[in-house]
Order: structure tokens, then C-alpha cells, then sequence
């Protein structure tokens, strides 16, 4: 009897650790979509689109990761400070940049403004529509923002979600 019980036991367990595990990997899967989804901004891309946007995004990711393995440790603390806006990034590591890492990042740029132009040219009047109103959200939303990236009506605060209990 105390057999029956315990395979009982473990077959409610091992089939409970299933169902869990399915709706976990469901959960997952529907998050990756949401992500890929928002990322997209909603503009109903087709698969011969979304495999052009996916091959762009992984030339210009590689032709980044190469212009950032030539950058030496100074240029690198520049990169990533954290505390420097994106435009003071720039103003600050262009003066050091090398002849080779100049032409580079002068490619590089052209390559994504080409990807983006091929891309665009794409895409449907409703899809260019959609893009462009992304784009103005986004440019809107910039506005709002400081030199560093803090919302201008938040300067100097600290944010709520910033804030750790004393203990």
C-alpha cells in the first residue's frame, strides 16, 4: 500500500512539474513575442521584411562589435561611462579616434543610413505611416529628456522606483 502511495505521489508530482513547465515555456514565449512585437512598433512587417530588418540589425551589430574591439581601454572608458550622455560620448571620443577607426565609424554610419533607406523602400504606405508616427513619438519623448537622459520635469529628484528602504 505505502508503494501505491508513493507512486501515486510522484506520478501527481512529475505531471504537475510538466504542466508547470509548459506554462513557464508558454509565459516565456509570449514575452519573447510581446518584446519582438513592441520592438517593431506594430507595423505588421512581412517575413521577407522582418529577414531584411534581421539581416541589417546583424551586419551593423558586427560592424559595430569590430569598430569597438579597435577602440583602446581610454576610448572604452568613454563608451561606456554611463554618466555621459550619448552626444558627449561622441564629443569627447572622436578627437582620440585614429585614422582607421574615423574611416570605420564614417562606414559604418553610411551602411546603417543604406540599410535603413533599403529597408524603408520596402515597406507599405500604411507600414511608412506607422514608422514615421513611431518616429515622432520617440523624437517627442527625447524632448522631454535632459542632457543625460533624465525627464526634464524629474530633474534633480529621485525617482520613486530609485529609492531603497532604510533598514
Amino acid at each position: 500500500m505505502k508503494n501505491l502511495v508513493k507512486g501515486l505521489t510522484l506520478s501527481t508530482a512529475l505531471v504537475l512539474g510538466l504542466a508547470l513547465n509548459s506554462v513557464a515555456q508558454a509565459t516565456k514565449t509570449t514575452t519573447s513575442t510581446e518584446k519582438e512585437h513592441h520592438h517593431r512598433g506594430n507595423m505588421d512587417l512581412t517575413d521577407a521584411q522582418k529577414s531584411q530588418m534581421k539581416a541589417n540589425h546583424e551586419s551593423e551589430k558586427a560592424n559595430k562589435d569590430k569598430f569597438q574591439s579597435s577602440l583602446n581601454a581610454d576610448q572604452k572608458a568613454i563608451m561606456y561611462d554611463k554618466s555621459l550622455s550619448r552626444k558627449e560620448k561622441t564629443n569627447k571620443l572622436k578627437p582620440t579616434l585614429n585614422k582607421d577607426q574615423k574611416e570605420m565609424a564614417k562606414s559604418n554610419k553610411e551602411i546603417a543610413e543604406r540599410n535603413h533607406e533599403s529597408f524603408k523602400s520596402t515597406l507599405t504606405p500604411e507600414q511608412k505611416e506607422k514608422m514615421e508616427s513611431r518616429k515622432e513619438k520617440m523624437e517627442s519623448r527625447d524632448g522631454k529628456m535632459g542632457e543625460r537622459g533624465e525627464h526634464k520635469e524629474h530633474k534633480g529628484k529621485t525617482p520613486k522606483h530609485h529609492i531603497t528602504p532604510a533598514g
